[in-house]
């Protein structure tokens, strides 16, 4: 495990630029493995890390104070994320294959299947979509995007997917509303400390795009690139990301064993952090104090070979000594 930096000077108009320390920074594992782990989400009250199996229809949660993890599979297709519902414990909306769905759960391992109350569907002329990485604004909208069909780990069929936003409708219902078209695999889905600006990732086109956000209507507008990993000779591409309190992100690069640290605002890399997992999918930060960063990963597709290599693959881990901190995940307004 290794840490890299860029060298540079101080950030122009402001902007808080922090290359990683050279010294200090500790890459832990801090869970058992699972197929396909996504979607990691900081429960700042519970001092808890929930996330999906894809691949095994799961939900998950890790308790860091003591190691224990727990699981519940449920019923259905896939499930692709899981964020708790605002003032109402033990309550989830979580994403079954084209269905968001409200998932109650205790936390404690489940035997059998659980059976969510499907809330939206999307995609309907597509059956062979799925969802993929979901999130909720600081206003509690929960947002989801889809992709399409994955014949083989890596090659999806492209510009099948959307990008949709659900809330309840003051006039009863749930205004789901369709933001983008033509996505390859929607992942990603950060916003600003001053909600002015939503940060996107369509992993096909191997960049971080910004776009201006009004957190009163939800609409999104002016998108344009933000970070582009071919320009950098980034390897992997881009998957799921978080944000620190300074602005920059932090973006899993699937197929490329790190994840990366950006200044979105000056489209400048500023660091790399090596992982002993080559498919890197999404990243949250959490702990006390906001300042550990987790880092979900995958085993899904790889060989035996490969596995030998990386056998903490679809493993969690955990960063410290980054001297950054994060935000906690925020929970998503009922939809009932």
């Amino acid at each position: 495990m290794k840490i890299t930096k860029n060298s540079g000077g101080d950030c122009a108009l402001g902007h808080a630029q922090r290359p990683l320390p050279s010294t200090g920074v500790r890459v832990m594992v801090v869970s058992s493995p699972v197929l396909l782990g996504e979607g990691p989400h900081w429960d700042d009250v519970e001092q808890a890390l929930y996330f999906v199996d894809i691949k095994s229809h799961s939900i998950n949660r890790l308790k860091v104070s003591t190691g224990e993890q727990t699981q519940a599979v449920i019923d259905g297709t896939s499930v692709d994320f899981v964020v708790p519902i605002w003032q109402k414990p033990g309550l989830f909306l979580v994403a079954v294959g084209l269905n968001v769905s409200e998932v109650e759960w205790s936390g404690e391992d489940i035997e059998g299947p659980l059976f969510g109350k499907p809330m939206a569907s999307v995609d309907s002329d597509k059956p062979d979509n799925r969802f993929n990485d979901g999130k909720v604004d600081p206003s509690g909208r929960l947002w989801g995007g889809t992709m399409g069909p994955e014949p083989e780990v890596g090659h999806v069929v492209p510009r099948q997917g959307s990008l949709y936003s659900f809330e309840s409708s003051p006039k009863g219902g749930i205004n789901v509303k369709m933001h983008l078209t033509g996505v390859d695999i929607s992942n990603g889905l950060v916003w600003t400390s001053d909600n002015s600006t939503m940060y996107y990732i369509d992993t096909g086109t191997d960049r971080v795009d910004a776009l201006d956000f009004d957190i009163v209507t939800g609409e999104i507008s002016n998108r344009r690139p933000a970070f582009d990993f071919t320009g950098h000779n980034v390897t992997g591409h881009p998957d799921g990301m978080t944000i620190d309190t300074d602005g920059n992100l932090w973006v899993a690069c699937f197929g490329g064993s790190q994840v990366i640290y950006v200044d979105p605002r000056e489209d400048e890399l500023l660091g790399r952090i090596i992982l002993p997992a080559e498919r890197v999918t999404s990243v949250a930060f959490g702990g006390r104090n906001l300042d550990v960063l987790y880092v979900t990963t995958s085993r899904f597709g790889l060989t035996p070979e490969q596995l030998a290599e990386q056998p903490n693959a679809g493993s969690v881990f955990a960063v410290t000594g980054l001297g950054v901190k994060g935000l906690p995940g925020q929970s998503a307004i009922s939809l009932t």
